[in-house]
């Protein structure tokens, strides 16, 4: 029997085995939380920290278009801290609100909230609010709501970032507040990849904007490589990829100094969380990480160079023969095959391909034939193996976005890590 076929109703499983969280079970059920919340909701998105915490964003249908909301678990000794945010945002006319799913569980809290109450990004979004307008060049009134008329919620990953398209009077801006800073050289190292012919988008906005968290540029495009049968911008994009890694490696002030992550850190909290989610899989995700722990061994620091640092087809817009890319923000000095390996594995997490020896798919095939007309060089084997990376430390995404069959999701990547890894 393997471990995935031992996976079965893995919600409730990770409820009765987190005790400590008691609140877990109405925030992973649409129908128990809709409940809870008297309206009709879709979670979207969780964060989870095992025996600590669940926070999930969930989207409901309200005067024909969709809102975006959140709720929020913890252990009972942080229950001090959720009342006093309700009566801190019931002062400041905010919408935090503690309910009691249970009154034979006194101590099970649920805290829930609009995005415009989200604590981490609550600051960062009233400083849009009044200041976006006269920094961002909008045609709106400061002061007036971020959320309401034909404003769209792209996406929104509570406590971290919620990202916006604002119609502008026929001009639109998609907007990202973040919940951290940007950093002072954010737009400097955007110019810098402009001037040196990479196809990046505008950046609207100064460095308040970045201090705040705020980034914009103008909406641009037909869509992204995810959702578009595009092979010939996919070799644009490939080539596009050769002139980043020309560049020297430079701070993009966005995530610290130039230096690859703590690959190692990533590695054992990929697998712990794995351990927790789905126990029947700590034994794959421990033979993942002690594999993958030699992948900064694989190319001589001396051969690093600017890597965009989470690359995708979710990255690249196609505009015809055009295409930009997009959310350099973790870009830093890397192994080359670290982005192409990162952009296979994410087209093999998006859609079922057959399992081949190379990593990837059509896609990723025409993003290297672009990449290698245009100087790029790469070694499949060091490819394979940074897609294997990306698989393992994104098979917790299923969980993360809510797929229905997540745990078979999950044991999915990890069986394709470990195939590339070997192949």
């Amino acid at each position: 029997m393997t471990a995935e076929s031992r996976i079965k109703h893995p919600d409730r499983s990770l409820a009765i085995r987190d005790a400590a969280l008691p609140g877990l079970p109405y925030l992973l059920d649409n129908q128990r939380l809709s409940e809870l919340l008297g309206e009709s909701v879709h979670i979207t998105r969780v964060r989870y920290s095992p025996r600590t915490s669940l926070q999930v964003a969930y989207r409901r249908t309200r005067n024909g278009s969709f809102d975006y909301g959140w709720a929020l678990t913890r252990a009972a000794k942080a229950n001090g801290k959720l009342l006093r945010r309700e009566e801190t945002s019931r002062a400041r006319g905010g919408d935090i609100r503690i309910l009691h799913p249970d009154p034979r569980l006194p101590d099970t809290l649920v805290a829930v909230g609009g995005v415009e109450d989200d604590w981490a990004l609550r600051e960062n979004l009233a400083w849009l609010r009044e200041h976006g307008p006269e920094r961002l060049g909008l045609r709106r009134a400061p002061g007036s709501s971020l959320l309401g008329g034909s404003t769209t919620t792209l996406r929104y990953k509570p406590g971290r970032c919620l990202v916006l398209l604002l119609q502008n009077a026929g001009a639109p801006l998609v907007v990202k507040a973040a919940a951290k800073p940007l950093g002072t050289r954010h737009r400097h190292f955007h110019e810098t990849l402009h001037l040196n012919g990479v196809p990046v988008l505008p950046q609207l906005g100064d460095a308040e904007c970045a201090e705040h968290g705020i980034s914009a540029c103008a909406a641009w495009g037909g869509g992204d490589l995810a959702g578009l049968n595009e092979s010939e911008g996919a070799r644009r994009a490939g080539e596009a990829l050769a002139r980043v890694h020309g560049l020297p490696p430079v701070d993009s002030g966005a995530g610290g100094p130039c230096r690859p992550s703590g690959l190692a850190d990533r590695l054992a909290e990929t697998r712990s969380l794995v351990a927790s989610l789905v126990p029947a899989l700590e034994e794959p995700a421990r033979r993942l990480e002690a594999a993958l722990r030699t992948l900064p061994a694989a190319r001589r620091s001396g051969e690093h160079v600017l890597i965009h640092g989470d690359f995708s087809p979710e990255q690249v817009l196609v505009n015809g023969a055009e295409v930009r890319i997009l959310d350099f923000g973790q870009a830093h000095a890397g192994a080359p095959e670290a982005d192409l390996g990162s952009f296979a594995a994410a087209e093999e997490a998006g859609q079922p391909l057959a399992a081949g020896r190379s990593a990837g798919g059509p896609t990723t095939a025409s993003l290297a034939e672009g990449y290698a007309g245009a100087g790029g060089r790469f070694s499949q084997g060091g490819v394979n193996a940074w897609a294997a990376f990306r698989l393992f430390t994104g098979c917790l995404e299923p969980f993360n976005d809510r797929a229905p069959d997540w745990a078979a999701d999950m044991a999915r990547h990890l069986r394709r890590a470990q195939d590339l890894i070997v192949s």
